[in-house]
């Protein structure tokens, strides 16, 4: 199975709209795997998710350098400088699992042209708490770089 995707965002007959972010995953062996290669082929997804054990660290960038961060060892969000944890610090967190997405929410005329396109970029993680409850804490993060926090 070929584990690449070649595409060209925003050129040629490609319908997608550019991405504002792109991801990188970092492992516990310290090997990464990034979105897009250096010659601009996209790594797909489930190359990532073959490896969801060995996940440490989860980065969204862009190019004005923002960068959100999810750590899974610790269960914690950061936000260039600032690492942001939600809940009580002190809670237990087991069996931490990482929440990432895109949203797009297309508007279309009457005459099915495109009329808007906002993508929202979902990242957080998930995890067990020691009475066994689920938790979820992510970030809603629009093209821009805006962000809110919901947990």
């Amino acid at each position: 199975m070929n584990s690449i995707i070649n595409h060209n965002l925003g050129g040629g007959n490609n319908p997608m709209k550019p991405l504002a972010f792109t991801w990188i995953a970092i492992f516990e062996d310290g090997t990464k795997i990034e979105q897009f290669n250096s010659e601009g082929i996209e790594n797909r997804f489930q190359l990532v998710k073959d490896k969801f054990d060995k996940l440490v660290f989860f980065n969204l960038t862009n190019k004005e350098g923002k960068l959100f961060i999810v750590n899974l060892r610790e269960g914690l969000i950061g936000y260039n400088d600032l690492v942001m944890s939600y809940r009580k610090s002190e809670e237990e967190k087991g069996n931490i699992r990482l929440i990432f997405f895109r949203n797009h929410k297309v508007e279309i005329t009457e005459n099915c042209i495109e009329k808007s396109h906002i993508i929202n970029y979902h990242l957080g993680f998930q995890y067990n708490n020691k009475l066994g409850n689920n938790r979820q804490i992510v970030l809603i993060i629009d093209e821009e770089g805006n962000w809110y926090l919901e947990g």
